[in-house]
C-alpha cells in the first residue's frame, strides 16, 4: 500500500494531504470549527438525526419503520413508497402519514447544531435524506437545504396535464380529516413532495452540486 501511495504520489502529482484535524474527535472537529480556517461546511445528515425526536428509521429490526407496517395490508413493506401502488391504492401511505406527519416532533440538537453553524456563517448547505421537515423547524431555510429524498412542505397533484401546488396547511388538513387529498381542479390525485421509489430525485439535487464549492 505504501508503495503505491508513493507511486500515485510521484507519479500524479498527488502530495500529503494536508492535516485537518489534531485530533479525531469531537473536540479535535470543534478546535476546527473555532480556528477560523473551518469555512463553507457542508452536512449530509440522514434518518439517525431524527430517531431521538421519536421518529422511526426504515430498517432498524423490531423498531424501524419497514417491521411495523403490518396493519396496512401491504404486498410488501416498501409498497408504500412506490409511486406505482401509491397511484392505485394511496390510502396506506396516507394513514402512515397520520402518524408521522411533520408538526408532530420537535427537532434535536444535531438540527439545532446545523443551525447553529449557520447563525455564525459556516454553513454552505446540509443535505438530508429526512422528510421530516426538523431542519426547517429548527431555521434552516429553502436555499440552506437540499432535500435529497423531497419533503412534506410542499404537495403537487399528479394529474398528467395539472401540476397544481399546495402547501403544507393544505395537506395537513386534508391528512387529519381522514381524506384522501385530491386536487381543487382536476379532482386527481395530491402527493406530497417526497421522492417515491420509482421517481426522480429533486432537480435541486442536481442544480445545487454546481454551486458547492469549498
Amino acid at each position: 500500500m505504501d508503495f503505491l501511495r508513493d507511486l500515485f504520489s510521484r507519479t500524479l502529482g498527488i502530495g500529503t494531504p494536508e492535516k485537518v484535524l489534531d485530533e479525531l474527535s469531537l473536540e479535535g472537529v470543534g478546535r476546527f470549527l473555532l480556528s477560523g480556517k473551518c469555512k463553507n461546511v457542508v452536512f449530509m445528515v440522514g434518518a439517525g438525526i431524527s430517531t431521538s425526536a421519536g421518529i422511526p428509521d426504515f430498517r432498524s429490526p423490531g423498531s424501524g419503520l419497514y417491521a411495523n407496517l403490518q396493519k396496512y395490508n401491504l404486498p410488501y413493506p416498501e409498497a408504500i413508497f412506490e409511486i406505482g401502488f401509491f397511484k392505485q391504492n394511496p390510502e396506506p401511505f396516507f394513514a402512515l402519514a397520520r402518524e408521522l406527519y411533520p408538526g408532530q416532533f420537535k427537532p434535536t440538537i444535531c438540527h439545532y447544531f446545523i443551525k447553529l453553524m449557520k447563525e455564525k456563517g459556516l454553513l454552505l448547505r446540509c443535505y438530508t435524506q429526512n422528510i421530516d421537515t426538523l431542519e426547517r423547524v429548527a431555521g434552516l431555510t429553502t436555499d440552506d437545504l437540499v432535500e435529497a429524498h423531497g419533503t412534506f412542505h410542499t404537495s403537487h397533484c399528479i394529474g398528467t396535464f395539472c401540476g397544481e401546488e399546495y402547501q403544507l396547511p393544505w395537506m395537513k388538513e386534508k391528512i387529519f380529516s381522514d381524506l384522501i387529498p385530491k386536487c381543487d381542479k382536476c379532482n386527481s390525485l395530491v402527493k406530497p413532495d417526497i421522492v417515491f421509489f420509482g421517481e426522480s430525485l429533486p432537480s435541486r439535487f442536481f442544480s445545487a452540486l454546481k454551486s458547492v464549492s469549498c
